[in-house]
């Protein structure tokens, strides 16, 4: 492992498979079943690999405070509440999102083999990563998948002066046959509030279309922007869209929505009750499904092949950048901030696990 100076911020190079082995293994010796340590590495890792930093390794503090503090119950086990043959509303029992997240979605994928389609609603999860996590969980078996959660509220109604609804993050995916999966995944604000966090670590500024300070005027302080709003994506259609996510995620699952959610990071006296909602779809219930990724694969090379305006090299789809980013990082190995690092070193320590980064 290396260090390179990147601007003013130096950052640390890590080789993929160690630090997945460190999550795991930290994750395992703070209480965390084995087999579901190796799912929170598979989540917070695919993360980083893509570079999405604020959904890999910057989160693991937090789990493990929450999980320290009897917040998080790492050894619970999914509870059906409710079922069909196309559908379950589930408990995840409080446990790491993570880990309820990718059994809720294995159950989805299970009942979609069966049926055709595979619903699951889950109450008393915890913030669950990348949603694109899930979703492509289902395109890898030849499935379009969906996942969609609720968060702790961070942005006011149109008109509001208080937070009212969370970014509501959702994810879609579609298998492709010789080129890359379609994979959406967004929050409905502006950006997702863990860019912010990161930027916040790291002592970066962020720019001014990102969120309010607690009066209502832009900043670009990290700091006041966590202390303020953050701005939907496309006005009131973010708005919008964010509260049919929650309604997926938290009231069809009799999750806590809107400003009853605590907060991940400011309540540290009471467990989440997030929500999400999965599903997916067997493309063999609309025929055959190699058909249908072909299909794909040409509207992608249509898409690809339209005309580039000035200075632009290429065209992208959906999840591509992030896609073409993990393939690159699988070989080069991912970036972390020292900032970012720095307290992943502390917990080595605390809870002797090694962490190879020389």
């Amino acid at each position: 492992m290396a260090c390179e100076i990147r601007g003013k911020n130096m950052t640390v190079k890590v080789n993929h498979k160690d630090i997945w082995q460190f999550v795991s293994d930290l994750f395992c010796a703070a209480g965390t079943p084995r087999e579901d340590a190796d799912l929170v590495a598979d989540v917070l890792i695919k993360a980083d690999l893509r570079g999405v930093k604020s959904h890999g390794v910057s989160r693991i503090p937090i789990y493990i405070q929450r999980m320290e503090l009897g917040l998080v119950n790492p050894k619970a086990e999914l509870k059906i509440l409710h079922e069909t043959p196309i559908s379950a509303v589930v408990d995840g029992g409080y446990n790491l999102g993570q880990i309820t997240a990718t059994k809720a979605m294995r159950l989805a994928i299970k009942k979609a083999k069966e049926t055709g389609v595979g619903m699951v609603s889950m109450n008393k999860s915890h913030h669950y990563g990348i949603a694109a996590y899930y979703s492509q969980m289902a395109a890898n078996e030849d499935m379009i998948g969906f996942s969609c959660a609720n968060t702790t509220a961070l942005m006011a109604a149109p008109g509001g002066a208080s937070k009212a609804i969370g970014n509501s993050p959702f994810s879609f995916a579609f298998p492709a046959d010789k080129q890359l999966p379609i994979v959406f995944d967004a929050a409905c604000s502006a950006v997702a509030q863990g860019k912010i966090i990161v930027a916040n670590i790291n002592g970066q500024k962020i720019p001014d279309n990102w969120a309010l300070d607690p009066e209502g005027n832009p900043t670009t302080d990290p700091a006041q922007a966590l202390k303020g709003f953050l701005l939907p994506m496309a006005g009131p259609k973010g708005y919008g869209i964010a509260v049919v996510m929650e309604i997926l995620a938290a009231v069809l699952s009799n999750a806590d929505t809107g400003t009853h959610l605590s907060s991940i990071y400011n309540d540290l006296e009471h467990p989440q009750d997030c929500g999400n909602f999965f599903m997916a779809i067997d493309l063999k219930a609309f025929g055959d499904a190699e058909e249908f990724k072909k299909r794909l694969d040409q509207y992608i090379i249509d898409m690809k092949s339209g005309k580039k305006a000035k200075n632009t090299k290429e065209l992208f789809m959906p999840g591509e950048i992030e896609l073409k980013k993990e393939i690159q990082s699988l070989q080069a190995g991912i970036e972390i901030e020292e900032d970012t690092f720095a307290p992943l070193i502390e917990l080595a320590k605390k809870y002797n696990v090694e962490l190879k980064y020389e």
